[in-house]
């Protein structure tokens, strides 16, 4: 019996009676928006620049890393009537600078392929549900905090390297909730941090970055070899797969339910689709979900409404990304890097509370947290995969009882449950396994 590609959800039935969009839906959306402009963006211009890539592969690497996911998460939120956004791996782009340095474009394009099947895979099998069982999530979120932490440190340097600016930008983002709690601080901070840079670095964002026009991808083609396997895709793998976990977790804190396997699969796709344009993994965005599933994001029925109001911005940003990302890559360094540290905070509180707050696995989360802060690199592999290995070999050891604990509380039927998505309609549902 061949196994579903994804499973069944609302479809698009109705879709007229059930998208009743909201003030609140809207906001959302807007909220959401702060990320791309205050922290996507600049992420990943910050590593085109580094790549040394031109503003033509810089764009088409934001447009393919972003406008891919967009797509997909339009079809999965009205598919699932679920708040979804797929997006080019924030976790991910944080290894992305030593890669490119390491490797060709055509390589790290073999790399993002095989990144991308093996996510397929690891969705279509139903492989997802093993990780999930055996792996404790303290230990992936111990290792992405550690990871992330270089954007929080970065914050405290930018502010010692330019401290009018940082202060200013730093200043503005903590005092402004005093004045008002309805516009989001990011995007204040992220306007004076234009601000600073043209009045006082306007030599340095003068000159030009390249030709300005919209956006089209760059179509790259793959070139395969053996080192990319574990310097490139194995690392994107784990990333994506802790992101789907983070996303995991945020749908169901606001009572929203997801399918494992079909979030995975769908990663998959969207991923090797985009690599050829040289976008990265694609997996779920848990800041921007965590925005565009809460309670403020109006009626849960009707959250999935300012999702794709969002996704639809997001695709409207990916197409101006050949007039953004000059403007962008202008930007100095200090002020780029604080606006994405200032970005990264609330996904920093988030694995630390993920990570050490439960109470549960924290040796093992230490252990991954301060090597993935340690960027060190073994054999090739990256710190990311290591913190995983040895976080993992930590709770094995230190914390079996609540590790051999977890595994007891994750029988077969508990992962069918966990795995079902719910709807109007009870319909024959896919375990972890892929058993109908």
């Amino acid at each position: 019996m061949m196994r579903r590609l994804i499973e069944p959800g609302d479809g698009f039935k109705n879709l007229k009676q059930d998208f009743k969009c909201e003030s609140r839906n809207i906001f959302a959306a807007l909220t959401s928006m702060v990320f791309v402009l205050a922290g996507a963006i600049p992420m990943l211009s910050s590593v085109a620049v580094s790549a040394g890539m031109t503003s033509a592969q810089a764009a088409s690497f934001v447009m393919c890393s972003m406008a891919i996911g967009g797509l997909i998460s339009i079809f999965a939120s009205i598919y699932y009537r679920t708040p979804f956004y797929f997006a080019g791996s924030l976790t991910a782009i944080v290894v992305l600078k030593p890669m490119f340095e390491q490797f060709t474009l055509p390589e790290m394009v073999g790399g993002f392929v095989i990144a991308g099947t093996a996510l397929f895979l690891v969705g279509y099998t139903g492989m997802i549900g093993w990780i999930s069982r055996y792996l404790p999530l303290p230990v992936i979120l111990g290792m992405v905090a550690g990871v992330f932490m270089s954007y929080g440190l970065g914050i405290v340097s930018s502010i010692a390297s330019d401290p009018l600016s940082g202060t200013l930008i730093a200043g503005a983002f903590v005092a402004f909730p005093l004045l008002t709690k309805k516009v989001p601080p990011h995007i204040i901070a992220l306007a004076v941090g234009i601000g600073c840079a043209v009045f006082f670095h306007s030599t340095a964002a003068g000159g030009s970055a390249g030709s300005y026009g919209l956006s089209l991808p760059v179509l790259t083609g793959p070139d395969f070899n053996g080192n990319i396997l574990l310097t490139v895709s194995l690392p994107l793998v784990i990333m994506a797969v802790a992101d789907v976990f983070k996303g995991y977790g945020v749908l169901k804190a606001n009572g929203c339910d997801l399918s494992l396997n079909s979030v995975t699969v769908l990663s998959g796709l969207g991923s090797v689709l985009a690599a050829f344009g040289l976008g990265h993994t694609i997996s779920l965005a848990g800041p921007v979900m965590a925005i565009l599933a809460g309670e403020d994001a109006g009626k849960r029925e009707r959250r999935f409404a300012g999702a794709v109001i969002y996704c639809g911005g997001v695709l409207v940003i990916c197409v101006l990304s050949g007039i953004l990302i000059p403007f962008i890559m202008r930007l100095p360094g200090t002020i780029i890097d604080l606006i994405c540290g200032i970005a990264m905070t609330g996904l920093l509180v988030s694995s630390l509370q993920g990570a050490f707050g439960a109470g549960n696995f924290q040796m093992g989360a230490l252990a991954a947290f301060l090597i993935g802060l340690s960027k060190v690199s073994l054999l090739g592999i990256g710190a990311p995969v290591w913190a995983i290995v040895f976080g993992w070999i930590v709770t094995l050891c230190m914390e079996n009882g609540q590790w051999r604990e977890m595994i007891a509380q994750g029988r077969p039927e508990k992962r069918q449950r966990a795995g079902r998505h719910p709807s109007s309609k009870e319909r024959p549902s896919i375990n972890e396994n892929g058993v109908s």
